[in-house]
């Protein structure tokens, strides 16, 4: 794994942690809204020091993250083993990606719901978006993935030789990007909780679809 995404992975899982205490002793005052229903306006109010479960989640993943690549590597060197705990961190990174974004619109919503919630409902909009980009960020990456028992599209079918597991992972791939192509544009459009069942939709259904192209293509290939 390259030292820039250990840097990186690193920065980004504690990054929450400083931002949130600089705005919790700094801006915030002591009773925000700490939670929002599904019309996106806040229905319950409590202690600003409640903005710090997120970060503490952050740190939590980090350190399942070191763990599970500690587990996943052991002594191993080959090639196979690297490529896998490099995409591993690649997706890590982005879902921490999602996190931070994430982070501040919870702050900034926590702090001032005004701003994010009414008719334009930006708090969907930005909660919505980052989904559909770390689905399409993580369906690129699917397909790079090299045969594995931890990430990826793990079927008994395409688990016999790296050509079955390639045909599963890319049509796997494409389905997480159609779904996430799909949760972003209908998060701009409906901008509601509507845009959270279709996101649910979308991604049962183009998985469905890539288990059953899959599925199909390797067992004719078996012939």
């Amino acid at each position: 794994m390259k030292t820039f995404k250990k840097i990186l992975l690193a920065v980004l899982a504690v990054l929450p942690a400083v931002y949130t205490a600089v705005a919790v002793l700094f801006y915030m005052p002591d009773t925000v809204a700490v939670h929002f229903g599904v019309d996106g306006m806040p229905d319950r109010y409590g202690s600003k020091y409640e903005a710090f479960i997120l970060p503490a989640a952050a740190l939590l993943t980090y350190v399942v993250y070191l763990v599970v690549i500690r587990l996943t590597a052991g002594k191993k060197t080959d090639e196979k083993t690297l490529r896998n705990i490099d995409v591993i961190t690649t997706i890590v990174i982005a879902i921490f990606v999602v996190l931070n974004v994430l982070g501040v619109v919870i702050l900034i919503a926590m702090n001032d719901p005004d701003k994010l919630s009414g008719p334009d409902n930006l708090l969907y909009i930005a909660m919505t978006s980052a989904m559909g980009v770390l689905f399409i960020v993580c369906g690129n990456i699917m397909p790079k993935t090299k045969r594995n028992s931890m990430i990826g599209f793990r079927l008994p079918f395409c688990m016999d030789t790296d050509e079955h597991w390639y045909i599963a992972n890319r049509a796997g791939g494409i389905a997480m990007v159609l779904a996430g192509l799909v949760t972003v544009v209908c998060g701009l459009i409906f901008r509601d909780i509507t845009a959270v069942f279709i996101m649910l939709a979308a991604i049962i259904i183009s998985a469905t679809v890539a288990f059953i192209y899959s599925y199909g293509k390797i067992k004719r290939d078996e012939v």
